[in-house]
């Protein structure tokens, strides 16, 4: 009788690709047993404990890795990681293909900068980046989540221009003319002549705000003249700002204005004198 191989059931597995993020794979997943021998991917690969604790074979020895450390394996590197015995291993795991690290801007062939890391900022916005992949987003402020996210990770290794000067006012000049497009951070870096990382930076530095958060406040500004000029309801003022919907322009609206839309145009109405 042929010797039946233990099976094993992940409790939880789910897998999300984005069009906007090319060349990225996102996975969570849950284990309570062994369910991975030493492999490799052609991949970088970003992996987050989410809970629970393993041993993280690598080419380096075995590390034991934690809630809220984050492990960084570079293509071809043979690793491994379970559960601990007895217990439930939670996290999400990030493929980057090539095209994704173009994407973040830090060369085609680059190194992660050390094999872990244990930082709450970094975790929060791995988590974030996770929960803007197939959401109603724009495709700006989810590539730039991923820069946010990913270009501290990697060693430099490429060519960095020289001072970004008009390259930034072009980049702003370009948001002002197209508030209600879909902008891509490729674009953005091109007309700066920088990485997309350093556009988030430099940009941010320079106007207060970063790129995506900049075309939300002019979509914003051009809400509020509608709520308070048209008699449109909000949805339909979400679709002519640019918005993927209702939800999207309350949540973007809401923290810069203080108050909903229709409380924004209630508050106008309100101002008016009366006839």
């Amino acid at each position: 009788m042929p010797r039946r191989t233990a099976s094993f059931a992940p409790e939880l597995l789910r897998r999300r690709e984005d069009p906007d993020l090319p060349g990225l794979v996102a996975r969570l997943a849950a284990y309570r047993r062994r369910a991975f021998s030493r492999h490799i991917h052609d991949a970088w690969c970003v992996g987050l404990i989410l809970s629970g604790a393993t041993r993280l074979r690598q080419a380096g020895g075995l590390g034991r890795i934690t809630a809220g450390e984050t492990a960084l394996i570079a293509p071809g590197e043979p690793h491994a990681c379970n559960p601990e015995p007895d217990g439930r291993l939670a996290y999400v795991m990030f493929f980057l293909e090539r095209e994704a690290v173009r994407l973040v801007g830090v060369g085609d062939e680059p190194a992660f900068r050390v094999p872990l890391v244990r930082d709450p900022v970094l975790a929060a916005r791995l988590s974030g980046l996770y929960r803007a992949m197939t959401a109603r987003r724009d495709r700006l402020e989810k590539q730039s989540l991923l820069c946010l996210a990913l270009a501290p990770l990697f060693s430099r290794t490429e060519h960095l221009p020289g001072p970004p000067g008009r390259g930034l006012a072009r980049v702003r000049d370009y948001l002002r003319e197209h508030w209600r497009d879909k902008v891509s951070l490729t674009e953005l870096a091109e007309l700066a002549g920088q990485s997309p990382s350093h556009v988030l930076r430099l940009f941010k530095r320079e106007y207060g705000l970063p790129p995506h958060a900049y075309q939300s406040f002019l979509r914003v500004e051009r809400a509020k003249a509608l709520l308070a000029g048209t008699d449109l309801p909000a949805a339909a003022v979400a679709q002519e700002v640019g918005f993927a919907d209702q939800s999207h322009l309350i949540r973007t609206f809401t923290p810069q204005v203080g108050a909903t839309p229709n409380q924004y145009r209630l508050s106008l109405r309100r101002a008016r004198p009366r006839a």
